[in-house]
């Protein structure tokens, strides 16, 4: 992965609470000149989070985790190696990154809201809550840590559905936007229960076009079709037939089991996404808009 040059994104640093002016502390931390919150940073990546903030996150965080352990069996990292593939495609992923790519400024300043490090331009900072060895910025989405007008894009990507307030978020998307900034955006419509570490919302396009509202909408198309939507559905279905499906190691190794079965079915895909109705079972959309 290429990574952009760190120190850049300092000067577009503010307090995320009051959007205040920030200053060099002792100790390698940035107090706000108005609220006198105080922000670590960690191996050259501030942590743009409260310090009650960051306790709250570090229970929930590690709630979900336990959660998809087996107490005494298998570790949270194995478990993520077993599992099948995620039950749905974008086939034009790539195709559609790469122009965008090429008309962003290697000077400019992007950002991966709740990113993993899977956007691959030196120009892109990738956000998330929990510090990584891809995270260059720690911060809570609903409380973007940028002065107004100071960004030239913004990813998110299948985030909106984990976030309590997904209005917040792009609200503040829309805040630290320059004019002319844009924003990619992937969500999610016909998808199974999934916690990382909540999961809250789904999105019809309509939907979609009132989170974004105020920018000017470029584009708004299905991102995975209809039979991604199916593969989850199926696998999880197959799993709760399942006899002693209670048990959670059953139910999780039949789940699994039925998601590599399945999965091939997702080239269906390439003939349904020709039909003029597949939005109406589609597993995620792509927009794109501008301020």
């Amino acid at each position: 992965m290429i990574m952009p040059e760190p120190g850049r994104i300092f000067k577009v640093l503010r307090c995320p609470y009051c959007h205040s002016k920030l200053i060099d502390s002792p100790g390698d931390s940035l107090s706000c000149t108005t609220c006198n919150e105080k922000y670590l940073i960690q191996e050259g990546v501030p942590l743009m989070l409260s310090s009650s903030k960051q306790v709250e996150l570090k229970k929930k965080i590690s709630e979900w985790h336990d959660s998809e352990v087996m107490p005494g069996f298998l570790s949270y990292d194995t478990i993520q190696r077993l599992k099948s593939p995620a039950p749905f495609k974008w086939f034009k992923r790539q195709r559609v990154l790469k122009k965008i790519y090429d008309e962003m400024s290697l000077e400019g300043i992007y950002i991966d809201v709740g990113g993993t490090g899977e956007l691959d331009h030196p120009a892109i900072f990738c956000a998330n809550l929990e510090y990584g060895p891809h995270t260059q910025l720690v911060c809570d989405g609903q409380f973007l840590p940028f002065e107004d007008g100071s960004v030239d894009g913004v990813f998110i990507m299948l985030v909106l559905e984990h976030v309590p307030d997904p209005f917040a978020i792009t609200n503040e998307i829309k805040r630290v936007l320059k004019k002319g900034g844009f924003v990619v955006a992937t969500v999610p419509f016909m998808q199974v229960l999934h916690e990382n570490p909540k999961d809250y919302f789904r999105f019809t396009p309509d939907g979609i076009r009132r989170l974004f509202d105020g920018l000017d909408e470029k584009k708004l198309e299905i991102a995975s079709g209809p039979t991604g939507s199916l593969i989850w559905i199926l696998k999880e279905y197959g799993a709760l037939l399942c006899p002693f499906s209670n048990n959670r190691l059953i139910y999780a190794s039949v789940r699994e089991l039925l998601g590599w079965i399945l999965y091939p079915l997702i080239l269906l895909d390439y003939y349904l996404l020709t039909k003029r109705r597949a939005e109406k079972m589609s597993s995620y959309f792509f927009y794109m808009g501008r301020k």
